[in-house]
């Protein structure tokens, strides 16, 4: 179960971007074409010295601390994520608030025939009966199929690699946001809408969404913020989704981003598909004067 609470923050993009949906295409407007680089030094507007954002995955079989990384490790002297793995009481505030309330089940809001569907896809790719979930938010089964997808068993999350870099640094981790500001956003997505994803997921097949998955990994491997930006507008969520999961979250994180960066140097780790696009990390950063470029 530790496993599923850890992956269960990292997961939700991921997942949603990974599989195959009839849902409208993502408004994803680009003010310009990046460098293929997952690593971006940030500098000017008053800083003294520079800090770096890094667009993670959130699950991967082929994490590597790379030299640029190693440097910009070293030049920093605190890690930022989207939210601080560091948190003791992060598991226990995602207990809280992993069920659903009012009496809510997924056998409830599913008819016969898709959770049917669901529980026999769920039995064979988890090895449980869905019934031991049934009174969780439909993200707890996402997160667990998730985590289904790599090729490798022990797949694992940039933000867990770079903890472990932090913690032998003795630095300092922050979180742009909480636990809760995270749960809040996914409430946004209505049960039925996030258990429509998941049942059209069991009738495709998890090779299908495996097929998905692979090409967006191939795109991040090769650091091509571009290529993620097509697979999103190609598998992408419907434009409320977007600006609630994405846009808006980047427009919070800029003032947290200023503060943190102005204060001392960075290292900042959140998932890469907020770096690209006009409501993109990167464009807002230099929309507020700051010079982000690529480190190659």
């Amino acid at each position: 179960m530790r496993k599923l609470f850890f992956l269960f923050v990292f997961s939700v993009l991921t997942f949603l971007y990974s599989c195959h949906t009839t849902k409208s295409v993502t408004n994803t407007k680009q003010p310009e074409k990046l460098a293929n680089s997952l690593l971006w030094k940030i500098s000017g507007n008053g800083l003294e010295k520079p800090s770096y954002l890094y667009g993670t995955i959130h699950l991967t079989c082929d994490y590597q601390l790379t030299d640029k990384l190693k440097k910009a490790f070293d030049e920093t002297d605190k890690l930022v994520l989207e939210v601080d793995l560091s948190d003791p009481n992060m598991q226990t505030d995602m207990m809280k608030m992993i069920f659903m309330e009012d009496g809510k089940t997924i056998k409830g809001l599913l008819n016969e025939k898709d959770y049917a569907t669901l529980n026999a896809f769920f039995k064979k790719q988890v090895g449980m009966d869905l019934t031991l979930f049934n009174s969780m938010k439909p993200i707890a089964i996402t997160s667990t199929l998730t985590s289904k997808m790599a090729l490798c068993e022990n797949g694992t999350a940039y933000e867990t690699e770079f903890m472990k870099v932090a913690k032998s640094q003795n630095e300092e981790v922050i979180g742009l946001e909480t636990i809760a500001d995270q749960m809040q956003v996914f409430e946004k997505i209505p049960y039925e809408e996030q258990l429509k994803t998941l049942v059209e997921m069991a009738e495709n097949g998890m090779e299908e969404s495996r097929k998905s998955f692979e090409e967006m990994t191939k795109y991040y491997n090769a650091e091509n913020l571009e290529g993620l930006v097509k697979i999103m507008g190609e598998q992408g969520l419907e434009a409320d989704f977007q600006e609630s999961l994405v846009d808006q979250r980047n427009r919070n994180w800029i003032p947290l981003i200023t503060k943190i960066t102005k204060e001392s140097p960075a290292f900042i780790g959140v998932g890469a598909l907020h770096l690209p696009g006009e409501q993109g990390v990167i464009n807002l950063l230099r929309k507020e004067g700051f010079t982000v470029e690529p480190v190659m």
